[in-house]
């Protein structure tokens, strides 16, 4: 399989290396397994010769025309942009036109695509994510979601795969989406390349979203998110919410729903569970206290809410420190 590894000037250190290590990896240990694929041809292919990376690195790259064999697979990494505004502003830009037509083209052509973290905002400005479910970076979400209304946008979600197009959310997901591409011609080889790299399957992004900065885009909604905070432990009903915001429950909806993709009450759990997992990670205090003070009656509301939305219990979450602490 030949792999078209899509750079632009500003593309993602880490993004870019994590792609190229993973399937490099799996070329040096794919003789390991019973009926291995065939190995992938990677290149870095950019419009020019070179392209000059995030932190100034120049990398060497084979320049799209001259790429003459069929393209089985593009991916397109992240480039060094947080900003949704910032971001929105690179992918639009004239001297843009070039790479979005290409990404286009070669999707016409019968290419499959993939993209991580800013890298999919390339992939939506062109066009080929429309009609098409997608995820990216979870703090870019509200701006995705306004400023290409035909996909449909799940920033929760740390992998999305519709048709020919796998899309992947924040940085280190790069190497997730590598390790999909893998998997979806050998499963055992991409679990062993998953061993020698040390590295798991992420499920979700839900649990490192935070909700001040997904409400950042709008300002209604971020003084609901507010307004929530100041009544953290109360047991509120959404029509008190929007009452003392001067607006109808049915606004409220409407704004949650346009802006961040969910409904009011899973944006007030969502908040408390941020809340909740940084009580049970840096405090001892009991599961039925940590679930007063973030709102709800008793244990088993958070327990089961632990279960549902982050797919974990509450004693894994509690185990679960941060690594570099």
């Amino acid at each position: 399989m030949d792999v078209a590894v899509f750079a632009v000037n500003g593309v993602a250190d880490f993004g870019l290396s994590a792609v190229l290590e993973a399937f490099s990896t799996a070329n040096g240990v794919r003789d390991q397994i019973e009926n291995p694929p065939e190995p992938w041809r990677v290149r870095v292919v950019a419009l020019g010769d070179s392209v000059e990376s995030g932190r100034g690195h120049v990398i060497p790259t084979t320049p799209l025309a001259d790429f003459q064999r069929t393209v089985d697979l593009v991916i397109v990494p992240a480039v060094q942009v947080l900003q949704a505004d910032a971001l929105v502003e690179l992918v639009s830009d004239p001297s843009s036109r070039p790479v979005l037509d290409r990404i286009a083209g070669l999707s016409r052509a019968g290419a499959s695509l993939a993209a991580a973290c800013t890298g999919t905002f390339f992939l939506a400005e062109s066009g080929v994510l429309d009609g098409l479910c997608a995820t990216t970076s979870w703090w870019l979400g509200p701006t995705f979601r306004r400023r290409y209304p035909r996909v449909a946008v799940e920033e929760g979600r740390a992998l999305c795969r519709a048709g020919r197009v796998t899309t992947a959310g924040a940085a280190l997901l790069h190497l997730d989406l590598a390790l999909s591409l893998i998997a979806a011609r050998s499963p055992a080889l991409a679990e062993l390349t998953s061993r020698y790299m040390a590295a798991g399957s992420s499920r979700t992004q839900s649990e490192y979203a935070i909700p001040e900065v997904l409400a950042r885009g709008d300002s209604l909604v971020a003084t609901f998110e507010r307004w929530v905070r100041d009544h953290m432990a109360d047991q509120f009903q959404i029509t008190a919410a929007a009452r003392s915001l001067g607006i109808t429950a049915r606004s409220l909806q409407r704004a949650t729903r346009a802006e961040i993709g969910m409904s009011p009450r899973d944006f007030v759990d969502e908040i408390r569970l941020q809340r909740a997992t940084q009580l049970l990670r840096t405090t001892p205090l009991t599961v039925e206290a940590v679930a007063t003070k973030v709102g709800y009656l008793n244990a088993g509301t958070l327990r089961s809410l632990f279960r549902r939305r982050r797919g974990r219990t509450i004693a894994e979450v509690r185990a679960s420190m941060l690594s570099w602490e």
